[in-house]
């Protein structure tokens, strides 16, 4: 609207008014902009807001001004709506505005007259510059992550992560800021900085793969940063890189050879008596160093392999967590074994690993018999997607085994979740004879 009325005061021949109404218009468009980006939750855009709201509301003109003469240092620098480039053309049209709305910058006697192309110069910057644009985020994308990320509302599913990460962080984020927003990222994985993410890897690696993947113009850069940072990493944060390249292997060749050694190094001379970061245990996936882990994690005893299970259910974990719950040897140490071993792998496992875990609570009286296990069991059955369920002979055989035992009752429940599915119990086994 007011846009096009500098416009149209362009075609009439009166410059000075076009010059004036295209300054209008720039100002009333930051300030859309600026509620946009609030609604999102920038906290820049908010605050400037509510400093205008109330001038506003007060009919404070001084302050007024004083905001409208400061709004594009505003927009480069908190919200970062237009950038230090475009705030130099746009600032120049708000001195040629200044002189031709106030007669005293011009020189005695003489009133500003800008030429047509000057006017035209302006008019162009404006649209291209700010009036075309969308409302991106800036800087505060981190400030809105860093919360949403601790958030219960933040995704847990994998494509979920990807889904939600590209809608509602990179769709509409400046491009700079996108890369920078990949190499926070990075540093968390590399790093543990900031500190209040180290528990949220499982949420941090598929926001990352979203940059990747649904951000790609970026991702050369941000690669590029994150190869810098591997290269440079301390001591400390190798078993870190071990991880990320477990993640990323893409990275395992562009490190430089000296870092590659070191990597390969610290899992060689790891010690399964003494480990400390079970983030190592990731790069088992890798297979550069899978030959060196597996005899690793076979070394673990019952409390290092808890561990490890609660930093990352690996699946090469699985064998060992299953082999220990199923030598349980007391009940009250079954229900543990369980709790620590088994239920972090819920929603993880296939249907040869559950065949594994029915046949391990039917092979061990402590299992079977404690008096959580239905429960427990139960827990991880409804986790898991119908394809994934325990095959039929295996249910057979724990069904048969709770009926020889007479603990159907205390099963009944689990029982006709397996039955949910179109499996049928089936005929009683006949006693084998002495």
């Amino acid at each position: 609207m007011y846009f096009l009325d500098a416009v149209k005061a362009y075609k009439a021949g009166a410059l000075r008014g076009a010059l004036t109404s295209a300054w209008v218009a720039l100002v009333y468009d930051l300030i859309a902009k600026y509620r946009e980006l609030s609604a999102m939750g920038d906290a820049a855009a908010t605050a400037f807001l509510q400093s205008w709201d109330n001038a506003t509301a007060a009919g404070d003109i001084a302050k007024l001004l004083q905001l409208e003469g400061g709004i594009l240092e505003d927009a480069t620098a908190n919200t970062q709506v237009v950038n230090r480039i475009a705030r130099t053309h746009l600032e120049r049209l708000r001195e040629d505005r200044h002189l031709c709305a106030h007669p005293a910058f011009s020189a005695e006697a003489d009133l500003f007259e800008p030429s047509p192309e000057l006017v035209r110069l302006h008019l162009v910057n404006a649209v291209d510059l700010v009036l075309s644009q969308e409302p991106l985020q800036g800087k505060a994308i981190f400030d809105l992550y860093d919360v949403d990320v601790q958030s219960p509302g933040f995704p847990t599913a994998y494509e979920r992560i990807l889904d939600y990460v590209e809608q509602r962080y990179l769709a509409r984020v400046r491009a700079q800021n996108v890369r920078n927003f990949g190499t926070v990222l990075a540093k968390s994985l590399l790093k543990g900085v900031p500190a209040q993410w180290e528990p949220l890897h499982r949420k941090i690696i598929p926001s990352l793969v979203a940059v990747r993947d649904r951000a790609a113009p970026a991702w050369p850069d941000v690669s590029l940063a994150i190869v810098r940072l591997m290269d440079n990493l301390e001591p400390a944060n190798r078993p870190r890189a071990i991880a990320f390249i477990a993640a990323f292997p893409d990275f395992w060749p562009r490190l430089q050879e000296p870092t590659r050694t070191a990597l390969q190094e610290t899992i060689d001379n790891a010690d399964p008596a003494a480990l400390a970061d079970y983030r190592i245990l990731a790069g088992v996936t890798v297979p550069q160093f899978r030959a060196v882990l597996l005899p690793l994690i076979a070394g673990l005893n019952r409390e290092h392999l808890a561990a490890a299970i609660a930093s990352q259910p690996l699946a090469e974990l699985w064998p060992r967590a299953v082999e220990e719950y199923q030598g349980s040897g007391s009940y009250r140490g079954s229900e543990t074994n369980f709790s620590d071993l088994i239920t972090p792998f819920a929603g993880r496992l296939n249907s040869q690993q559950l065949d594994q875990l029915l046949d391990a609570v039917i092979d061990d009286g402590q299992n079977w018999d404690a008096a959580q296990t239905d429960t427990l069991l139960l827990g991880v059955l409804r986790n898991m997607t119908p394809a994934d369920r325990p095959t039929p002979d295996a249910r057979n055989r724990f069904y048969q085994h709770v009926r020889r035992m007479r603990r159907t009752d205390k099963y009944e429940d689990v029982l006709t979740f397996l039955q949910s599915d179109g499996w049928v119990l089936p005929p009683p086994e006949q006693p084998v004879d002495d």
